[in-house]
């Protein structure tokens, strides 16, 4: 294994170099969560969404074209993203991402499936092989992804055609408020029912099924059968939202399981009414056209759809939220996931093996917040410790993004152990 150069070192290698202008592209992909974060919302405004954002300047990349030559949509970084924020403090370097969702992320940066960072990163019309990199790098720069790396990730790295890049980084980036959309009609007294506040136990019986009506969850509410609607998709917002129902809600009987699949992770069969829809956006287009609804999804786009209602929780609003409090305990270093506790359903934390192990941080699956709104997804930065193109600007758009101070769009918070994860990755990208 590769020892970690020393930051000492490493500034007279610097030094010693002949000087000369630098200039780095680096090319990511993975989680579509973190994707108005660090991108903006400029793919939002293209039919369909585009997947590819990028700048003129970051020449070479385009999105690919379909079986008729047709371009697929790409559009630039949206003002003050963090990305933007990024070039524009760090003259002459760009980034570009490319939303393939968490797994397909993972796939690229470990090379499982065949999937290379030059494959055509596309638009939300077909399916993505790939980030858009330029035709001869097959390795990405970095990664988002909402579910952290497995045991299973690790040796499919090991195995796979990215070993020579040494060891892997991952630290938490940032959270993502997760919000329950709703469409409810009027209480028994004709008042309209709005911004609720539900406790965790009456989520519990919501999406375990143990309330089928609306006035099981409060009995000025009408009779009406509770419509369910949940992903159809795998996702790493379903990845978190089961952890958050796993750990509040299973009692002396396991109902959810931590899972990136919906169906898989709880019992759907038990709802009055359940309906499946793909993707955040998905979720939204049906509650919002369904009565008596209620979904998951990712808080800012939730506060797009104007006019949809959703829940406090616990009394916390989750508009109000800036910073996601998990703490220095809640950190694990040197841990990946690795099954899910059949008497918890949670994922168990072990050990990595194979790869540096101070170079891997992850949040405690059981970990919970308290005294804030409780339903979070935290989004991880994926990189590798040997063999960066240009190191310095790696580690300059990870602290951007982990310990940066720019403006995030409501629904998203910068994590407590930012600074950690900006240290940490410093030490690690070489």
């Amino acid at each position: 294994m590769k020892t970690i150069i020393k930051k000492a070192a490493l500034a007279a290698a610097i030094i010693s170099a002949p000087l000369a202008a630098s200039a780095a592209n680096l090319v990511g992909g993975g989680a579509s969560l973190p994707a108005l974060a660090y991108v903006g919302d400029n793919f939002t405004t293209t039919n369909p969404q585009s997947r590819l954002s990028t700048d003129d300047q970051f020449t070479g990349l385009l999105a690919g074209e379909d079986s008729a030559g047709n371009p697929y949509n790409q559009v630039e970084l949206t003002q003050n993203s963090i990305f933007d924020v990024f070039q524009n403090n760090n003259p002459g370097d760009y980034a570009s991402y490319c939303q393939t969702g968490s797994g397909t992320g993972k796939r690229v940066l470990v090379g499982a499936n065949a999937l290379n960072a030059n494959g055509d990163c596309r638009d939300y019309s077909a399916s993505p092989v790939g980030f858009s990199a330029p035709s001869g790098q097959t390795d990405p720069d970095f990664v988002g992804s909402d579910a952290p790396l497995t045991a299973d990730d690790v040796t499919d790295f090991l195995n796979g055609p990215r070993a020579n890049r040494q060891d892997l980084v991952q630290v938490p980036a940032l959270g993502a408020l997760i919000a329950l959309p709703l469409n409810l009609g009027d209480d028994v007294f004709g008042n309209p029912i709005s911004r609720p506040n539900l406790s965790n136990a009456q989520v519990c019986d919501i999406f375990s099924g143990d309330a089928t009506s609306w006035d099981q969850i409060n009995p000025t509410w009408p009779s009406q059968p509770i419509n369910v609607v949940y992903r159809s998709d795998g996702s790493g917002t379903t990845f978190a939202f089961t952890q958050y129902l796993a750990a509040n809600c299973n009692g002396s009987q396991v109902i959810f399981n931590t899972n990136e699949d919906f169906a898989a992770a709880a019992p759907v069969g038990d709802y009055a009414v359940g309906t499946p829809a793909s993707g955040n956006g998905g979720i939204i287009t049906e509650v919002s056209s369904t009565d008596w609804s209620v979904g998951f999804a990712n808080l800012a786009n939730v506060l797009a759809e104007q006019g949809l209602d959703y829940a406090d929780v616990e009394g916390e609003n989750p508009a109000s939220t800036t910073q996601i409090a998990y703490d220095s305990n809640d950190l694990l270093t040197g841990q990946v996931l690795g099954d899910v506790n059949p008497f918890t359903g949670l994922p168990q934390p072990e050990p990595v093996s194979g790869i540096d192990s101070n170079c891997v941080l992850v949040i405690d699956p059981a970990a919970q917040l308290t005294g804030a709104y409780p339903i979070a997804a935290v989004t991880n930065l994926l990189t590798y410790t040997d063999g960066n193109s240009d190191p310095q600007a790696l580690e300059n758009l990870v602290d951007t993004v982990v310990d940066g101070s720019s403006t995030l769009p409501t629904g998203f918070a910068r994590l407590a152990v930012g600074a950690t994860a900006s240290s940490t990755a410093a030490s690690c990208i070489n």
